[in-house]
């Protein structure tokens, strides 16, 4: 019976199909989590883009072989390349994990090698799912729509299942739950083409859950071994825990003092204070420290830098923006701080200080500190409560922060529009204090965090900015950089603030890099704040090789100050640059060689195969007319899903939740496009041709328009809130973006059928490649630059439409 072809009343084979693109969806979104622990937090996009390229050539493959893939043989091949996605996909899977990828020293060939290795391991599984979607698609009978329904529910639900299985398990369990998954659908196809033993392979799906379930509660396990190339010693008395948000890793117990960020003149070293080392993602990390509960033991923190704010505003509530080890709330607890206000977003951070590490830290139980598990800027925006001290400190480390882990990664916290948010909640005399990172022998971010700051008083009101701002630094020797620590207030520093700051900086030794009474030594500190208004201060903030203008919500890269050119500087300009600049330029070199992987890929991958098997014989026209149309839609297509993945990781939190939450939406609305595309006339008298591509450039016109204020205006609301209003806006736009795909393979079986895998090969490569593209796009120029790139493709796809319309119909 292998030669069976499954009936649109097969149950089995529909929900095999089920099951498998619920498994693909869910390893997709899996992937782009583990791509930013074993990688950097900006590739987490090269899932994406690795997805669709395996897609895509495994859809490539059985069009360029009809004889293997006929339709006589459809279940025999759904069911061997299912089995070969399920396996695959843990393989493939331990290989990324048990490759080391440290790239600190640079891209060496035998980095390259890794990084390709990891590259192909990514793919692919999707190669393997990508044949089985397309055999079900193409070679089974029966009916085509509710195939592709089950298909399409399918792959949105496993999309969003990540969201649950990252709290419950770690991110390789998870995977093998992935693989489990599709051995279901294994067993299901075995049972369409009357095969023998189904049962052996649903029992081979449940003892790989259980293996996962086995293998999370191990702390010998299967893990991630080597985290940005950092090899991490798992078992002891290490605490391990996975989130939406990230591994995090909790060492064992260490004797080593207090921890200071920037450590001022005199500062305590206390033998035997215990502390806990905390990584997150295998590189930013926190500490956490052993404390009594006893408020008069805590007089070490007002010696670090970061505890200025509290010099100047003791006793008044507090707000901490990122609580990771709590060191920031010691010194909020030291302050005699009435209210203290702890926001963290990563859930597991907070299941460290309120259970397993509670009666360490003493943190939890406090009468007057609260932990909320939140994002901050969303949960400032939705409460009405003000502050005398919002405080944000080091979310990263300098370690991170020189490898280039943040570079290409978007953050809301670092934008105009948020601190617009953070100053909005500050009390009248209130004071936004921010820590980062500054370099003495160099320009560093400290130069943007003031371009920021101003940019954000002169929009909130200020006339001079730079009387509303103090900013101390601490470089502790041998140390070549040091932790800067920078004030804000709504209002103008008072005089006792400012004789405050003074007489804490001679007593710690901080020198002061700015305050209302002294202007900085740094000339391009000195010229960001002399500006009074927003184009004198852009003007300012202009140089030739970083990029020190404010961040904004269309362009959120703080952490990225190397501006493209830089990278044909000479080898001395960079070295002047500093170590933030050069984990920049790290961060971009790593970009442009994934976009050189992307490349060799779709050339080796899809356009040789499709050379070797020759043009179609239709004429020139026709043909280019056809590559132009399909290109348009795979490249219009990516400019706005991954613009979109970018700008909603800042409105809902993290880069997972935009991931997950994009890709949920635009399948089934785009999927519910190309259902109702078949009731679409193609003759020449149709006018789909200007009428569809009309409405997606409207569409995604008015998105470009009011995103921005509709971001502003709903980012108070809760998760699920924002996610349906992500839902609804993407939505709408994806129904006729959906329609064009099907749309155009009609016009084109009008002229040939052998048109067909150049058509989807020229759209898949396109699709990976504009996916690469699309990063650097909003990166250096903006997120809305990539979505003027989708309309202007979307706009065009008209000409090459209306061309193949004309000389494919034989309508009078």
């Amino acid at each position: 019976m292998n030669g069976t072809i499954a009936q649109p009343t097969s149950r089995p084979f529909l929900l095999g199909l089920f099951f498998i693109t619920g498994a693909t969806l869910l390893l997709e979104v899996l992937n782009t989590r583990l791509l930013s622990v074993v990688t950097w937090y900006h590739l987490s996009f090269f899932a994406v883009s690795m997805a669709m390229f395996g897609m895509a050539a495994g859809a490539l493959w059985v069009y360029l072989r009809p004889q293997r893939f006929s339709a006589g043989n459809a279940l025999k091949n759904l069911f061997r390349y299912s089995i070969a996605f399920a396996a695959s996909t843990v393989l493939c899977h331990l290989a990324v994990i048990y490759t080391p990828l440290d790239i600190r020293g640079g891209w060496d060939l035998a980095a390259v090698l890794r990084m390709a290795l990891i590259t192909v391991a990514v793919a692919i599984p999707f190669f393997c799912s990508g044949v089985v979607v397309t055999i079900a698609l193409t070679q089974v009978q029966g009916n085509s729509g509710l195939i592709y329904a089950v298909d399409l529910v399918g792959a949105a639900i496993g999309s969003v299942l990540c969201l649950l299985l990252l709290d419950a398990l770690d991110i390789t369990s998870a995977t093998f739950v992935a693989a489990a998954i599709a051995l279901l659908g294994v067993a299901l196809f075995q049972i369409a083409r009357g095969g023998s033993r189904p049962l052996l392979w649903m029992l081979a799906s449940t003892a790989l859950i259980a293996g996962a379930i086995v293998n999370h509660a191990n702390p010998q396990g299967f893990r991630v071994f080597y985290p940005k190339g950092n090899e991490i010693p798992f078992g002891g008395a290490a605490l391990e825990y996975w989130t939406i948000h990230g591994q995090v890793l909790v060492s064992g117990v260490i004797e080593d003092g207090p921890f200071y960020w920037g450590a001022g003149e005199g500062a305590k070293d206390i033998e035997g204070m215990r502390a806990q080392a905390i990584i997150i993602d295998g590189e930013a990390g926190t500490v956490l420290t052993e404390w009594d509960g006893d408020t008069g033991n805590l007089d070490w923190p007002r010696f670090d830098v970061t505890a200025l704010p509290y010099h100047l505003r003791p006793g008044g509530s507090a707000a901490v923006i990122g609580v990771g080890g709590g060191r920031d709330i010691l010194t909020a607890l030291w302050a005699g701080s009435s209210r203290i206000t702890g926001i963290e977003i990563n859930d597991a951070i907070l299941r460290v200080l309120e259970q397993d590490r509670r009666e360490f830290a003493r943190l939890s139980g406090q009468d007057n500190v609260t932990f909320v598990h939140d994002e901050a800027r969303s949960y400032l925006t939705r409460i009405e409560e003000r502050f005398d001290v919002i405080q944000m400190s080091l979310i990263d480390t300098w370690a991170a922060t020189g490898a280039g882990a943040f570079t290409l990664s978007e953050n809301g916290l670092y934008t105009v529009e948020g601190w617009q948010v953070f100053l909005e909640r500050l009390a009248p005399n209130g004071l936004f204090s921010v820590s980062r990172w500054h370099s003495p022998q160099a320009l560093s971010e400290t130069n943007r965090l003031l371009s920021l700051a101003s940019m954000s008083l002169l929009r909130y009101g200020a006339t001079n900015p730079a009387e509303h701002m103090a900013l101390l630094s601490r470089h502790s020797p041998p140390a070549t950089d040091a932790v800067a620590t920078l004030i804000v207030s709504p209002q103008r520093l008072r005089s006792a603030d400012i004789d405050m700051i003074e007489r804490v900086a001679a007593e710690y030794q901080f020198t002061i890099l700015h305050s209302p009474r002294q202007l900085s030594p740094e000339p391009l500190i000195r010229e960001l704040l002399a500006s009074t208004g927003e184009q004198q201060l852009l003007a300012a903030s202009r140089h030739d090789s970083l990029d020190f203008t404010p961040p904004t919500d269309s362009r959120p890269y703080f952490f990225n100050i190397l501006k493209p050119g830089a990278l044909f500087s000479g080898a001395e300009e960079l070295d002047d640059l500093g170590i933030v600049a050069a984990g920049n330029l790290l961060a971009t070199y790593t970009l442009m060689l994934l976009c050189g992987l992307a490349l060799a890929g779709v050339l080796l991958v899809i356009v040789a195969p499709l050379l070797i098997a020759g043009k179609p014989d239709v004429p020139n026209r026709v043909f280019a007319c056809g590559l132009a149309y399909f290109a348009c839609i795979g490249t219009g297509f990516m400019m706005v899903q991954i613009p979109l993945m970018q700008r909603f990781s800042v409105y809902l939190g993290h880069p997972v939740y935009a991931v997950a939450v994009l890709l949920f939406s635009m399948i089934l609305a785009a999927g519910a496009g190309s259902y109702w595309s078949d009731r679409i006339e193609t003759g020449r008298k149709s006018r789909w041709t200007w009428g569809v591509p009309a409405t997606i450039v409207a569409l995604l016109a008015c998105i470009y328009a009011v995103s921005g204020p509709l971001i502003e205006t709903t980012i108070s609301q809760g998760l699920l809130v924002r996610c349906l209003v992500v839902i609804g806006l993407v939505g709408v736009a994806a129904v006729p973006m959906g329609m064009c795909f099907p749309l155009g393979l009609r016009l084109f079986r009008e002229h040939s059928g052998r048109c067909l895998p150049w058509m989807w090969g020229i759209n898949g490569a396109t699709g990976v490649l504009a996916s690469v593209s699309a990063v650097a796009i909003s990166m250096w120029s903006s997120i809305n630059t990539s979505l003027l790139v989708a309309i202007t493709c979307y706009a065009l796809l008209a000409i090459p439409a209306r061309i193949l319309q004309v000389r494919g119909s034989h309508e009078p």
